[in-house]
């Protein structure tokens, strides 16, 4: 009769616990729903871990600072990966140096060693550098500027 009753009730098992994953999962989302209603605008990572990115790029002296239009963040953007391409699309486009340039470039934001003393600081990695707009703007970082 134990074999009869386990033969019975593993499917049973099998199915509450399945019910009880499922639910957990659905609750968990339903979760990440809510915080995300609260969160600033955000943009969905690529299957690669990168993002697009839109926004207004400037380079003087040693660091170049990019300028989200989504958000109208600035970051500086670290010394690796692409960086050579935009900084070199950047001084090739003309402008004076320190000037905008709207440029659109495929990257992530990370923490990276502080350029100003100890510590690390958010930074943009530049996974693809994509093209310069130069005849373009970034309305939201103008219209943010316009504010201040």
């Amino acid at each position: 009769m134990g074999d009869k009753h386990r033969a019975t009730c593993a499917p049973l098992t099998l199915m509450t616990t399945l019910a009880l994953v499922l639910g957990v999962a659905a609750c968990k989302k339903g979760k990440d729903v809510e915080t995300a209603a609260d969160a600033k605008p955000t943009r969905p990572l690529s299957p690669s871990g990168t993002m697009s990115l839109t926004g207004n790029y400037s380079h003087a002296g040693a660091i170049g600072t990019f300028q989200d239009c989504t958000t109208g963040e600035r970051w500086l953007v670290a010394h690796e990966g692409e960086n050579g391409a935009l900084e070199e699309a950047y001084l090739d486009s003309k402008v004076s140096l320190g000037s905008p340039l709207l440029v659109i470039v495929e990257g992530g934001i990370d923490l990276r060693p502080s350029l100003d003393g100890p510590g690390d600081e958010t930074m943009l990695i530049v996974a693809r550098f994509v093209e310069t707009r130069p005849t373009e703007v970034c309305p939201s970082v103008d219209d943010a500027s316009v504010d201040d």
